[in-house]
């Protein structure tokens, strides 16, 4: 066997390792019930952050680094940090992350070493391109190990303040995601009975009575999910082909999965999770069960759906968190939008007397 073909060969097995290792940690984390869509308190445990670049951790590493188990947000590279004058403690020990990164066959590819160069790039997205083969034949894709430092573990880190809870601006912005959903794509939000959920042929989402959730966490979490799988519809993200053929295959837990992460990024986004407490385990413990089995058994069946699911889910949460923006920038001028469209309606009727 050659030297280049034994090299390519480790590329191969680096990947596969490392996806491997990443299914089993989240398989771990959700039979402990750890993952941050059955914990959902910590308010920013789904915005993890890169304090000297800003950029979020997205992903796969989003949810990597929401298990954590750190107070903090704030995570970061061992060189980034020294290049601060700042020193991670000693005997602390990094949290793994992943990226995409290209193999040469012959050795000489990015990132070929193996060992952390400080560089991970806090939105690299590592379910973008695990690939067999690239489209020049010298070169192929391979998941690759980094490791990041939480805050907390370094030593003259300036940690932000605290800052408060504003409950009406938390409400105001989780209605603000729902209700843009609603005006962009004509989505309907019926409340009623005793079921939660989204109806794709009538584009309509079904919830109980709002007064029947217990906190208002659990309204939002729900009627986000829900949401989440409205981007299912051709006037939304058009993800037809996320779902498929019938009630509990690998296709349905998948989207169920998308839509759990989407849900606890956009209550994280919103601030909602901040207003839930620990007391809330026993019932999202029970919640999640009917779907804990068969969420296990697609990722034990294929460990890149974990990598697909957290890439999915911020597409959608990004998506809705657009037309939410795009909305509250349009609210100073929606008045006098209206008025000018009646304006034109009026006009059109006279036209054709």
């Amino acid at each position: 066997m050659s030297e280049m073909s034994t090299k390519y060969e480790v590329a191969q097995s680096t990947r596969i390792d490392v996806k491997h290792e990443v299914a089993q940690r989240l398989i771990e984390a959700m039979e402990q019930g750890n993952t941050p869509w059955q914990k959902p308190w910590g308010a920013t445990a789904m915005r993890p952050t890169n304090p000297t670049t800003n950029n979020v951790y997205k992903g796969i590493n989003r949810i990597l680094l929401s298990m954590s188990g750190y107070s903090s947000n704030l995570f970061l590279t061992y060189q980034q940090a020294a290049e601060k004058g700042w020193q991670v403690k000693k005997g602390e020990k990094g949290t793994m992350i992943v990226k995409v990164v290209e193999w040469s066959r012959d050795g000489s590819g990015k990132g070929g070493s193996g060992q952390d160069t400080g560089s991970a790039s806090p939105g690299g997205d590592a379910g973008a391109g695990q690939r067999s083969a690239d489209r020049d034949q010298n070169k192929s894709f391979a998941l690759k190990r980094y490791f990041v430092f939480n805050a907390e573990q370094i030593e003259g880190f300036p940690m932000p303040e605290s800052q408060p809870d504003k409950a009406f601006e938390t409400v105001e912005k989780a209605e603000g995601v729902v209700e843009a959903l609603k005006e962009k794509t004509g989505l309907m939000v019926i409340h009623g009975g005793d079921k939660a959920v989204y109806v794709p042929s009538l584009h309509e989402i079904r919830l109980p009575p709002r007064k029947s959730f217990l906190t208002e966490y659990d309204y939002f979490s729900t009627n986000l999910h829900e949401c989440c799988h409205a981007t299912l519809h051709e006037k939304c993200l058009n993800r037809s082909d996320a779902i498929g053929k019938r009630w509990g295959d690998a296709a349905y837990a998948l989207e169920e999965l998308r839509a759990e992460i989407g849900s606890a990024i956009l209550c994280a986004e919103t601030g909602v999770s901040a207003r839930v407490s620990p007391e809330h385990v026993a019932r999202h413990t029970e919640h999640h069960a009917a779907y804990l089995r068969s969420w296990i058994k697609a990722i034990q069946n294929d460990p890149m759906a974990i990598f697909s699911a957290a890439k999915d889910a911020d597409r959608i949460a990004e998506y809705l968190l657009g037309l939410e923006r795009e909305r509250s920038a349009m609210a100073p001028h929606r008045e006098w939008v209206e008025d000018y469209q009646r304006g034109d309606t009026v006009q059109g009727k006279e036209s054709l007397r």
